[in-house]
């Protein structure tokens, strides 16, 4: 999981600025509009199928969520890489809908993972065709970085309990 030294009243976004609790309830603007993307969206590889048990492709996942969120100017706040399936909070720009930020997501992370090993080419593909993203506008902050970093890998029935708390 993404950890940096930082509490979650004061955390730097990926392009580095600190993000503090009073800034988390900064609004984006534009030239007619103004709001707040954030998200927190499950990937799920291909079958389910473990690929992160691995440190390795554990490590090369977390580095590639960082450089494509980097490269589309996506600001990532927490991230888990577990075996399945990956939980990341995430900002979308104002502009782009989020099924295009995941799909930029999914694109950027499998090109990264599969251009460092070679053997995870022989698959057609390393993500599901489909994704689960929820608005969290009416959840805390606090809230969907604590599910991320308390989630535990496929206990279904736990990680379903807490979402109903939490939502």
């Amino acid at each position: 999981m993404y950890e940096a030294s930082y509490s979650f009243n004061e955390r730097k976004t990926v392009r580095g600025e600190i993000m503090n609790s009073e800034n988390y309830q900064e609004l984006k603007s534009l030239s007619h509009s103004k709001g707040q993307n954030w998200y927190h969206v499950i990937l799920v590889p291909r079958a389910r199928c473990p690929v992160f048990q691995f440190e390795v492709t554990k490590r090369l996942c977390e580095e590639a969520l960082v450089i494509t969120c980097k490269r589309h100017k996506i600001e990532l706040f927490a991230y888990k890489v577990m075996p399945d399936h990956v939980h990341i909070f995430l900002s979308c720009p104002p502009r782009k809908p989020i099924l295009k930020v995941c799909a930029m997501i999914k694109g950027g992370t499998s090109y990264h993972i599969r251009s460092k090993m070679p053997s995870l080419r022989r698959y057609p593909r390393l993500w599901s065709k489909g994704i689960f993203y929820r608005s969290v506008g009416n959840v805390s902050a606090e809230a969907i970085d604590n599910y991320i970093k308390n989630s535990r890998g496929n206990d279904w029935h736990r990680t379903r309990s807490m979402q109903e708390k939490l939502f």
